[in-house]
């Protein structure tokens, strides 16, 4: 097969993988979707490419010119170590940080991963080809039924949070309201403390674990009809 339709296949392979892993964060809402896993994927694999020509030619002009081979003489996995390096760069772009939580790690990973499979399919290779193709086998499926199964296994026993602004004096109310309808409190986090119309006010990040006869809207419809609840929502 001639190399640069070789290269060609493997830009279209790197860009299929790309799309593929891509949609399934896409589907999730997640920060990086179908176009940036697709782009990632297909620009590795440019890299990719472009390394294996720079080497050929070096090695072309070697050959040509054995009195060369100290000038032009290259480090074969210079270019793709900076590739690794640089996404990384980019997966933490995807983390996002909010009040202590933090999201986007997966997704972060999958960029990693995606950067790697299309480093492997443009270095080419029957080896890398296989090794490519079952990686994606195996991470779509298993991705795709991550959440459904981590929901499943997790359904009594998940920890939910919510932020909650409420009056300070009534404190020992609130958790009371939240043992009664069978919340278990596992922790809570102390945002801030103000004082507005001569009432002493306290944000905090409360986590806490629901009975399995009732719902997370339950518990958070009940909280906010309490009238020393200022304000409150799902964290």
């Amino acid at each position: 097969m001639p190399v640069i339709i070789e290269q060609i296949l493997q830009v279209i392979g790197a860009l299929i993988v790309g799309a593929a892993v891509g949609y399934e964060r896409e589907i999730k809402n997640k920060p990086a979707g179908f176009f940036t896993f697709t782009l990632v994927c297909v620009g590795s694999c440019l890299i990719a490419i472009l390394q294996r020509n720079i080497v050929n030619d070096t090695t072309n002009q070697i050959l040509a010119n054995p009195a060369l081979t100290e000038i032009l003489k290259v480090d074969q996995g210079r270019i793709i170590a900076q590739v690794v390096s640089g996404i990384g760069f980019l997966g933490a772009g995807t983390i996002i940080h909010n009040r202590g939580n933090v999201k986007g790690i997966t997704t972060a990973a999958m960029l990693w991963l995606v950067s790697g499979l299309g480093l492997m399919i443009g270095t080419g290779g029957i080896n890398n080809y296989v090794i490519a193709a079952v990686t994606s086998a195996i991470i779509l499926p298993v991705s795709l039924l991550t959440r459904r199964l981590g929901d499943s296994l997790s359904k009594h026993r998940k920890v939910r949070r919510i932020r909650v602004i409420f009056n300070d004096a009534f404190e020992k109310q609130l958790f009371d309201n939240l043992a009664s309808q069978g919340a278990v409190i596992r922790k809570t986090y102390l945002l801030n403390k103000s004082v507005q119309d001569d009432l002493h006010l306290k944000e905090s990040i409360i986590y806490f674990s629901i009975a399995t006869n009732r719902t997370f809207e339950d518990v958070l419809n009940q909280i906010s009809m309490q009238e020393y609840v200022v304000e409150i929502s799902e964290a």
